[in-house]
């Protein structure tokens, strides 16, 4: 058994793996001509293969070999795209460069007349006109929806993407012998100084939780493997929790760093606003 906190409601659980951290039909697709739980089945899929070297890294609590670690790259990279917090994300990405193409066609009326035609509109169709199409862009009252089979296709091709920057990386490990690493429902961490954009390249610090034994790290500039201990433990922990709405531990009171970089088990005293208004620039 698991304990779950969620972080955003303030409570506390238990339950079994399989229930933990689990969407109903969060990749179902609506396509009619394909099989709605296909992506689910492709999932399991890619987690059967891996299943087995995680339970061997956290067994012999090491560091994946080469061919370990080649599995595990594009594994990590689709954990990071496939969480709900991925979609927010690529959606708002979505809408800034709708939002700007609009702006760019809706310039005069001739460039807007251009773009209807390489759509395969005319001027007099329902809603086209010129004029209704300003006002509406001036308003700018509006918002995008899109359905899961988009977010799949973004889902695959974010992984593809960012998985040589990923493999151009140096990576190390961290060993907490007494299994107090815990792992969140976004477990991919990018990290770096505030109020930065931070993506694969230039983020000062990268770290997944392969088990609650074992956590990849990469840094910038690479760095020799940390000297674990309680609070180094800690402080990985509270990178997770900054990110999370529900984190998964074996424990209760998982430890974690507060805004003053003291040692804590105490969830329910975590506040991110705290922690990062503490944070240096």
């Amino acid at each position: 058994m698991l304990w779950v906190t969620d972080l955003t409601r303030r409570k506390q659980w238990q339950a079994s793996p399989n229930n933990a951290g689990h969407i109903r039909d969060f990749y179902r697709l609506s396509d009619e001509q394909l099989e709605p739980v296909m992506v689910e089945k492709a999932f399991a899929d890619i987690e059967g293969a891996v299943a087995p070297i995680l339970r061997t890294l956290d067994r012999e609590q090491r560091a994946p070999g080469m061919e370990e670690f080649s599995a595990l790259l594009p594994f990590i990279a689709l954990q990071w795209a496939r969480v709900p917090a991925f979609r927010p994300i690529v959606l708002n990405v979505f809408d800034s460069v709708a939002r700007e193409k609009l702006a760019a066609d809706l310039e005069t009326k001739e460039t807007w007349i251009r773009a209807l035609k390489q759509v395969g509109m005319t001027e007099d169709a329902p809603g086209a006109a010129y004029e209704g199409m300003m006002e509406f862009h001036r308003d700018g009252q509006f918002s995008l929806s899109v359905q899961t089979d988009w977010y799949v296709q973004q889902t695959f091709k974010a992984a593809e993407h960012i998985l040589p920057t990923l493999a151009g990386r140096s990576w190390r490990i961290a060993v907490s012998p007494s299994g107090s690493f815990i792992g969140s429902d976004n477990p991919v961490i990018l990290d770096g100084p505030k109020n930065e954009m931070r993506g694969f390249k230039n983020a000062e610090i990268i770290t997944y939780v392969l088990s609650r034994h074992v956590v990849l790290c990469s840094t910038l500039p690479p760095e020799p493997p940390p000297f674990v201990n309680r609070k180094y433990i800690a402080h990985l922990n509270r990178l997770l929790v900054l990110r999370a709405e529900q984190v998964f531990s074996t424990v209760r009171d998982f430890c974690w760093l507060d805004e003053n970089n003291k040692y804590q088990t105490d969830w329910t005293l975590f506040s991110k606003e705290k922690i990062l208004a503490a944070a240096p620039p």
